[in-house]
């Protein structure tokens, strides 16, 4: 696949000259955004924040000069997204975002946005199959990496998938678009009689699915990266962490990890961008196969990761890195060195894995007892900015409430039920 050459968004930099003092607007849809406004801001860059969701916690953050938000059906915010960018006086402005959604709007848009804003994108066919997940592993698997055994079409009986593929076998939606069918990060299957009644369940939206082996091993065996490319598909400063849990348990987004250099995923992650021509901000996931003892591409997502915001606490400027490639298309090497054995922990999505792993009630305390003595870095805590923790927090609580109020209802509906009998 022959691939094309690298795609300037932007003002007319030989007119305009570049400094980094321009404005940034985040696009948020998630934790990334909220990590990403804070790293611009405290470097006394204006932030502008736009989120997708009401409950995105970049709203309560004290650092964006500004906030908005969307509101109805997704293509209606995203219709409002572009109405507030037009009317914006932030002219010559850095975007960044956390979504796959809103990356995929920038990209179809940037004819318009281009004129206006400065940001960069990898070539717009890379970006669309690397949003789209069967044209993803066909694409990574051509360029010469190791990728999971993968089934991009399923065949219409399971016999016929358990032919192809040996278990546990793990469904995903190969667009972000299928998740109002398909509700679900993934879906692991580990036996002949799920297989089936998988099929049996969701008949309709198998169209939508990809099938891949699972890779065995603990959740230790995946790395992840966060890092920018510049226009030349150079990588600068890499954020590189080892997933110690995972939300959904051991099939999803890191929610438990720790910072660790490995020289290896650094030479995947360089070589990898540069045969994808890759430009900006990207989170890469590699894991280790022991049955061939080579590490496996899991997935590229080409924008902020949601724990972007770890890299600071690591000592690396990955959200500064690219909003300087977003201006200029090039920026320095910081020539930092990760700090390893910081520790990662999203609390919320950490709870609800340890909960669907039906890890003992009384181990859970003592868990992260331990992380009172080493230096840890959370999601949505900051000593300078609260407020976004304490609204997560409360949340939690009134989420937990409810719940044991259902199960005291639950248990008293049932004790009136026998009584009755």
């Amino acid at each position: 696949m022959k691939l094309l050459d690298f795609i300037s968004l932007g003002v007319n930099e030989e007119k305009n000259k570049v400094t980094f003092d321009a404005p940034a607007i985040v696009l948020s849809h998630g934790s990334g955004g909220l990590g990403a406004t804070r790293s611009l801001a405290r470097r006394g860059i204006t932030v502008t924040a736009i989120a997708f969701d009401a409950s995105d916690l970049v709203l309560y953050s004290r650092y964006p000069a500004k906030t908005y938000l969307a509101s109805g059906s997704h293509d209606e915010k995203e219709a409002q997204i572009l109405k507030i960018l037009d009317d914006l006086p932030d002219q010559g402005a850095a975007i960044l975002t956390d979504s796959d959604r809103l990356i995929a709007l920038m990209s179809r848009c940037q004819k318009d946005l281009s004129k206006k804003y400065r940001y960069r994108l990898p070539p717009r066919e890379i970006l669309d199959a690397l949003n789209d997940k069967k044209q993803e592993t066909r694409l990574i698997t051509s360029l010469g990496f190791d990728v999971p055994k993968t089934v991009q079409d399923l065949p219409p009986r399971p016999e016929d998938l358990e032919r192809q593929l040996r278990f546990p076998i793990i469904f995903k939606p190969y667009l972000y678009v299928a998740e109002k069918d398909f509700p679900k990060k993934n879906e692991v299957i580990r036996t002949r009689e799920s297989l089936a009644e998988f099929y049996r369940q969701w008949q309709k939206v198998l169209p939508l699915l990809l099938a891949q082996e699972v890779i065995p091993g603990p959740d230790s065996y995946s790395w992840i990266c966060s890092c920018t490319f510049d226009r030349n598909h150079e990588l600068l400063d890499c954020g590189i962490k080892q997933k110690l849990r995972a939300y959904p348990a051991h099939f999803g987004g890191s929610t438990y990890a720790v910072s660790r250099t490995n020289a290896e995923i650094l030479q995947l992650t360089k070589s990898l961008g540069r045969k994808l021509e890759y430009v900006g901000h990207a989170g890469i996931e590699f894991r280790w196969d022991d049955r061939d003892a080579r590490y496996k591409y899991l997935e590229i997502n080409p924008r902020l990761p949601a724990n972007v915001g770890f890299d600071e606490a690591c000592g690396l400027p990955t959200v500064w890195n690219s909003y300087k490639v977003s201006l200029d298309g090039v920026a320095a090497h910081s020539g930092v060195k990760q700090k390893n054995g910081i520790y990662f922990l999203d609390l919320k999505k950490d709870l609800m894995s340890l909960r669907a792993d039906r890890t003992p009630i009384s181990r859970v305390p003592t868990s992260y007892l331990k992380l009172f003595f080493k230096p840890t870095n959370g999601m949505y805590f900051a000593w300078d900015d609260p407020k976004p923790a304490a609204v997560l927090a409360i949340r939690l609580a009134i989420t937990v409430f409810r719940r044991v109020i259902g199960k005291i209802e639950m248990k008293l509906f049932s004790s009136a039920r026998a009584i009755e009998s």
